[in-house]
């Protein structure tokens, strides 16, 4: 569920003497000017795979505490498994345990994701299935040297991402993982999001799946089209155009604005016409399977 997150402290002078404090941390690094010996920001160190980092003016906290809860269970720094609801708890309260003022905090980063098992490579979906969202195309489709497909929608306060969490891995099984980050506080202050601790709250996790499942219904993914020898050459023909970025961005013109809500009816009409969507009703059942499963465990 949660991932990576941010956490600024309000009070710099309170961080910043805990950190220093050799009892709390073994090991912290700085910059030091070589000519005058002089010790100079920023203060840098590490709570597993968290970092810590002070500068002259902040404080902050940041990477992601799903890995954090896989190394304080003598696991690899990653972020293929499943996250409980009782691990996340058990996460942030050693966090809390740590660190001193934690409450004190502001969330100012957040990802949420959740990761699907499928019965075909993950890969498959996102290259062929998966074509926009909002009806506009991704911002950066990338393939990380071999290790899987990876799309990303970018959005004024979010970014939306699809990728192939089990080729990131080398694992043998087929997992997908869909995931929102949210750029900035305001984006989740409206889901009763403030604080590390809110994110204990079954609330307001439900909040941030829905606005997840939300965003997820945004996205065209649509079973093959030309593969399917039961469509009509005009329903084709008509969904070609459909699945076209460049066809929705000429319908964004304002002389076109009218038409476009209509063509959009159309669209979804066909996709069911022609049984289409059956790749996203898997997705979009599993998305809520596996979040009630982590929610409640």
């Amino acid at each position: 569920m949660i991932d990576f997150v941010r956490l600024n402290f309000k009070d710099k002078d309170r961080i910043e003497p805990f950190v220093c404090n050799k009892d709390n941390f073994e090991e912290l690094l700085t910059v030091l000017e070589c000519h005058s010996g002089e010790i100079r920001y920023p203060f840098t160190t590490n709570i597993g795979n968290m970092e810590i980092r002070i500068n002259d003016k902040y404080a902050y906290v940041k990477n992601s505490i799903h890995k954090l809860n896989n190394q304080l269970n003598g696991k690899d720094a990653h972020n293929h498994n499943d996250f409980r609801y009782s691990e996340l708890c058990k996460t942030i309260d050693h966090l809390d345990n740590r660190l001193t003022d934690l409450k004190n905090t502001r969330l100012t980063q957040l990802e949420f994701g959740l990761n699907i098992k499928l019965p075909v490579p993950a890969e498959c979906i996102i290259r062929q299935n998966l074509i926009l969202h909002q009806l506009k195309i991704h911002n950066h489709n990338e393939q990380f040297g071999g290790k899987g497909e990876y799309k990303q929608f970018n959005h004024y306060n979010y970014y939306f991402k699809i990728y192939d969490k089990a080729k990131q891995y080398g694992l043998e099984e087929h997992i997908i993982r869909i995931e929102i980050k949210y750029k900035s506080n305001k984006s989740f202050h409206p889901m009763g999001v403030f604080k590390l601790h809110d994110l204990k709250s079954k609330k307001c996790l439900l909040n941030l799946f829905n606005d997840l499942l939300k965003r997820f219904d945004e996205l065209t993914i649509v079973d093959s089209v030309m593969a399917d020898t039961k469509i009509t050459k005009k329903d084709k023909s008509q969904l070609e155009s459909y699945l076209s970025y460049n066809y929705w961005e000429t319908l964004s013109e304002r002389e076109n604005r009218n038409r476009k809500s209509k063509e959009k009816l159309e669209f979804q009409r066909l996709l069911v016409k022609n049984d289409l969507l059956k790749t996203k009703t898997f997705l979009r059942a599993s998305l809520i399977q596996k979040f009630n499963e982590l929610l409640n465990s």
